[in-house]
């Protein structure tokens, strides 16, 4: 059973340079993991059937997988988030996609951060504006992710040092005193827990008619996390 339980990064309470900081270890796991490289193939079938010119990636953080699938999909990536951090990333609400951002859309590692009713509004509102949408995540509710995510937030202790750009502030969330891995292992630990299964997000396009949809599971050839993917594109007319 999915639990929406509060992740200590989504408060509005949370320093941003420690939220910075979770965000900044997600990327640089995720990365070298390759956990999101099978995603590149379904992707950019997906981009080139809409034939989007670009892809609005929502909820973006540190840029998330984009460092490896960039090349992949062979069309420019918008990083958008709620918090942007620098120049290059747009603020945008996943959950009210200004007008001006068309394109296919993505979220990466950020779909559990949504109620149901959210989830939801997400889906009709790519459906409304006739674009396509992928949904990827790498944490299952199991066992084996759960204690995968715990393990390798631990590992924070050790992989903070090879991390770039650098950041000071980084470096004291992580040893004086080690606030960052005991919250990296809690909210990564909450966000299996949050995360949809492959048959509630199936749930969550029923009357969406209009449109096709793809569900199922991926793993990348490093990683010991299976993710789960939703990809949704128009259907093609007569």
């Amino acid at each position: 059973m999915r639990l929406h339980l509060v992740e200590i990064h989504d408060l509005p309470s949370c320093p941003p340079s420690l939220r910075d900081a979770l965000t900044d270890f997600l990327a640089f796991t995720v990365n070298l993991g390759a956990a999101y490289d099978p995603v590149g193939p379904l992707l950019r079938r997906a981009v080139e059937r809409t034939n989007a010119r670009r892809i609005i990636d929502l909820c973006s953080g540190a840029g998330g997988p984009w460092r490896r699938l960039a090349a992949q999909v062979g069309v420019p990536i918008i990083l958008t988030d709620l918090y942007p951090r620098g120049k290059n990333v747009t603020r945008a609400d996943a959950r009210a996609v200004p007008a001006q951002l068309d394109g296919f859309r993505t979220i990466f590692t950020a779909f559990h951060h949504f109620r149901p009713a959210e989830a939801r509004a997400i889906l009709e509102d790519a459906v409304r504006r006739r674009e396509g949408i992928g949904v990827f995540e790498i944490a299952r509710r199991a066992p084996l992710e759960m204690a995968v995510v715990a393990f390798t937030w631990l590992g924070t202790l050790a992989l903070v040092p090879f991390i770039r750009p650098w950041r000071w502030s980084r470096l004291l969330w992580t040893y004086l005193p080690p606030v960052l891995p005991l919250v990296g292992t809690f909210d990564g630990v909450v966000s299996c827990l949050r995360t949809y299964s492959v048959a509630e997000l199936a749930n969550l396009t029923r009357g969406l008619d209009t449109y096709d949809w793809d569900f199922g599971n991926f793993r990348g050839r490093r990683s010991p996390l299976r993710g789960t993917y939703l990809i949704g594109v128009p259907k093609r007319t007569l």
